[in-house]
């Protein structure tokens, strides 16, 4: 094992030890520097006519807390940072910001690996006070902020033994997950997180708010289900809900290369066979420095699982344990890396089916780049298949994001690299280009459509340089035309992300 990392097992999950302060470590050259006076009075303008919105500076710890990201190559330094509480602060600043014709950003959680995405030079909108999770009467719907982690809405519905189609991993944020698609852990039983969505309460980039349903504004609603931010800034999603008891499940961790090729017959075993929409895995190779690790998050809706279900990956020799747990503590086990002070990237390929020489690829890939980055300081790299069945789509309502019940469901590969370094940046970029291609071959090699609009790339997982016929296909017109009617000064070009 390499010298230069630490390595510990932590309830049976694999963590790269990198504590160290994301600040801390920025070289000077990038660090805040002194707010142009223009800049520095709309923040003061902010101040005064947004009465429910604080405004921070550098060194104030809450600035750096507004603009902390999963991946520190996201991060850049504002001018402010201002934080609404209230749809009607949200409408003044955007107001603000129309006139001023101002960069800005608007962060949610921050997971995002896209640098610019949701940070600026400008004025950043954090998110982090739109913190409610309100239950309704029925237990049937729910109001949600979008400055939650899925974790804060996840233990605030125990109590009330209810659930929505969320995020999958610990630390990912309510808003860009929901806008981007959102693949779930209950998507097999309900679809995407786009699927589930009853209605957005919008700030229009003229500050207008609008309550968008499929009703009232049926072209909005449309766009808003993963077409993330260029329409305005979503202030409340309400969302059905889902009865949920305790769940069986947890991460089986294989790090015998010898018995990688059992565990690949496990996992296709389970493509081919299982048709209980209360099954799911989640199948993670993990190259690393000095280390190479396969791991197996398997989750059953239900405090048990049928006993076959899982029994070929329980029978080869790993670390970790299945078991009955809430739907929080699950969630809580699921692979990730603590990356403050690394940057990195994600990206992805869509495939129609996880056939053996897909599956056969993301295994070479994992040998070919773990031999690769034993020459870099700390990097990793992660390639994720996930087997969800092929009626998933069946529970679409539509949507940006193409997943029409009459096509073909697509299966998203999550390729996922991160490094220590900025001079590395351009290198880890090309690579997980590059194998990213590789495994879209392995796919074209097994007949997948190689049309570009068939070839559609999950927006939440896509690189910033993919094209939007490559995430949208033929939905790109219409969202152009929607945004054109909502934004017609343009005022979301302001801010990142992918633009119609």
């Amino acid at each position: 094992m390499s010298s230069r990392i630490q390595w510990t097992i932590h309830i049976g999950v694999l963590v790269l030890i990198s504590f160290t302060n994301a600040y801390s470590i920025i070289p000077a050259a990038t660090k805040p520097k002194r707010i142009d006076n223009n800049l520095k009075d709309i923040c003061e303008s902010i101040k005064n006519k947004a009465r429910h919105t604080q405004v921070f500076y550098s060194p104030d710890p809450n600035y750096f807390e507004d603009i902390k990201h999963y991946a520190i190559s996201s991060t850049q330094y504002p001018a402010c940072t201002v934080e609404p509480s209230t749809a009607d602060d949200v409408a003044i600043i955007m107001k603000i910001v129309q006139e001023n014709r101002v960069p800005f950003a608007v962060k949610g959680g921050g997971h995002s690996a896209n640098p610019l995405f949701s940070s600026t030079i400008g004025v950043h909108i954090a998110m982090r006070r739109f913190s409610n999770v309100i239950v309704h009467a029925d237990n049937q719907t729910v109001d949600v902020g979008p400055g939650l982690f899925w974790d804060d809405v996840y233990k605030a519905l125990e109590p009330h033994n209810i659930n929505v189609v969320g995020g999958r991993v610990s630390g990912v944020g309510v808003a860009g997950f929901t806008l981007g698609g959102g693949y779930s852990w209950k998507s097999n039983q309900f679809g995407l997180a786009i699927d589930n969505v009853i209605g957005y309460e919008l700030v229009t980039p003229n500050g207008t708010i609008v309550d968008v349903t499929n009703n009232s504004y049926p072209d909005l609603f449309f766009g808003l289900k993963g077409g993330f931010n260029n329409f305005g800034i979503v202030t409340n999603f309400r969302l059905h809900a889902h009865p949920q008891t305790q769940v069986y499940g947890g991460l089986l961790v294989y790090i015998d290369e010898q018995r990688f090729d059992d565990v690949l017959k496990a996992v296709m075993d389970f493509r081919d066979n299982n048709k209980d929409p209360k099954a799911q895995a989640l199948v993670s190779f993990t190259p690393q420095t000095g280390l190479v690790t396969f791991d197996v998050t398997l989750f059953y809706d239900a405090p048990r699982a049928p006993d076959d279900t899982f029994k070929k990956f329980i029978n080869i020799p790993h670390m970790g344990t299945l078991k009955t747990r809430s739907f929080l503590s699950f969630v809580k086990v699921v692979p990730i890396y603590v990356t403050d002070g690394r940057r990195g990237r994600f990206h992805t390929v869509s495939v129609t089916n996880l056939t053996d020489r897909v599956f056969q690829e993301l295994k070479n890939q994992t040998i070919y780049n773990a031999a690769k980055f034993d020459s870099k300081l700390d990097a990793f790299a992660s390639f994720t298949a996930e087997p969800f069945l092929p009626t998933y789509f069946d529970k679409s309502q539509g949507g940006a994001y193409p997943h029409c019940p009459s096509t073909t469901p697509l299966l998203p590969i999550f390729l996922q690299f991160s490094w220590r370094l900025p001079a590395d940046d351009d290198y880890f970029v090309n690579e997980i280009k590059l194998s990213a291609d590789a495994i879209l071959q392995a796919a074209l090699y097994n007949g997948q459509n190689s049309n570009a609009t068939k070839q559609i790339r999950y927006p939440n997982y896509a690189l910033d340089s993919t094209t939007l016929s490559e995430m949208y296909g033929d939905n790109v017109a219409r969202l152009q035309s929607i945004r054109k009617a909502w934004d017609t000064d343009s005022v979301m070009n302001r801010t990142g992300g992918f633009k119609f």
